[in-house]
């Protein structure tokens, strides 16, 4: 007998997503301030951003198992406490080497979080039958965007600190309300240890190997959703000269195509299966993608108006084609996995954490060495590969 989700457990599921996105996304909007802060060029500022996957590593190896013994709840609140800390200490920071000490704490507990929230929703999937995964993924893009279109109203009256701090604090407060409301539904940590299953290198390995390449199918995936986050509004500011304020525009395109694409792949996949959006989304995004981009950078001395509009639509089908590659692949991996699902999702974020900081250090040294858009036309290829991977994602229609 399947379990029947309550509206109040699937209400404050959504809303843990939907305050991730609003709350923690708000500092993405803001990066073109924040690099100002550090006094660091386009390169560094990327090599600092991507330290986050350090923190990641250390999460990926011990939280998947620590969530299998002692629960969801435990993991998922000084997760929370933590994350809204540091970031609430971020905007401060004028020293380099401070923020990126900041930077690998946040990393770790952002992916503790990322890990418990994930086992939840699986087991939770699992059990009631229902493919929630892609909506909660909607759920989070809907909180971004929302941040985002804040983001663009007061950006020009607001400092970056008072815009950072003054969100964080209300959003915290609900954050937990909601976790308090989901505490009857929280998945309980194992008594019997005997059946603990460790996360081995072998089995890391196994996801970029053995199992049909799918942690590089992921990061090939979601690589183009990384980096947007990291240098949308730079490319829009320092490539086509937008304002602080305009450069937030496509970002605000790409997260709509996102919420758009997440909310709505349940309703496609009735139509086609997964294995057939994956490589059309993985094609007509990526190659999208690097022609708009490139457009707009060779346009831009002419015609601002017209590199604007074409990097707003460069990003958003990119975002539309990548939308719901993450939660598809998280599931995929999920239902091959014979771990539990907290350690399948520790297992595909280790496998990629390393594989996707070295990306970040390389999209850095082409951005600074050349330019932003040059960089991002590597993320780009690899959204086109993805439609190479033909054994990826079901052939058949999911009832």
């Amino acid at each position: 007998m399947k379990l029947i989700v309550s509206q109040r457990e699937r209400l404050n599921q959504r809303l843990m997503f939907f305050y991730f996105g609003f709350g923690l996304m708000a500092l993405g909007t803001r990066l073109p301030e924040l690099e100002k802060n550090l006094h660091v060029n386009n390169g560094t500022f990327g090599v600092l951003m991507s330290l986050g996957a350090i923190g990641g590593v250390i999460a990926f190896l011990f939280v998947g198992q620590l969530v299998h013994r002692v629960g969801v709840g435990p993991v998922i609140v000084v997760s929370i406490v933590m994350m809204y800390a540091l970031m609430a200490f971020i905007p401060h920071l004028h020293r380099p080497w401070i923020f990126g000490v900041v930077n690998i704490l946040c990393g770790g507990f952002w992916n503790a979080y990322n890990i418990a929230i994930h086992d939840q929703a699986l087991k939770r999937q699992l059990l009631s039958g229902e493919n929630a995964l892609p909506q909660l993924h909607g759920a989070w893009s809907t909180g971004t965007l929302l941040t985002t279109v804040l983001a663009i109203i007061i950006t020009a009256h607001t400092t970056l600190a008072w815009h950072i701090d003054g969100l964080l604090v209300p959003f915290f407060i609900l954050t937990m309300f909601s976790l308090s409301r989901l505490r009857p539904f929280l998945i309980k940590g194992s008594i019997d240890h005997e059946d603990e299953l460790t996360v081995k290198i072998s089995d890391i390995l196994s996801m970029l190997t053995h199992d049909r390449l799918i942690g590089l199918a992921y990061v090939c995936g979601v690589m183009v959703e990384f980096s947007t986050n990291d240098w949308v509004t730079l490319s829009s500011h320092q490539e086509i000269k937008a304002s602080t304020t305009l450069s937030i525009v496509p970002y605000l395109a790409f997260l709509s195509a996102m919420v758009v694409g997440r909310l709505g792949i349940h309703k496609v996949l009735r139509i086609k299966p997964e294995a057939f959006w994956i490589r059309l989304g993985s094609s007509v995004g990526g190659s999208s993608f690097i022609i708009f981009l490139l457009l707009a950078k060779f346009v831009a001395p002419h015609s601002f108006g017209w590199a604007f509009g074409l990097e707003i639509a460069g990003f958003a089908i990119a975002g539309l084609g990548g939308s719901f590659m993450a939660g598809v692949i998280t599931q995929i991996a999920s239902e091959r996995s014979t771990f539990p699902a907290g350690v399948v999702v520790a297992q595909l974020g280790l496998a990629i954490a390393v594989i996707t900081m070295i990306i970040k250090w390389i999209v850095s040294f082409v951005a600074q060495t050349t330019c932003i858009t040059y960089g991002l036309m590597i993320p780009g290829l690899m959204m086109i590969a993805l439609s190479q991977f033909k054994s990826l994602g079901s052939k058949e229609l999911r009832v």
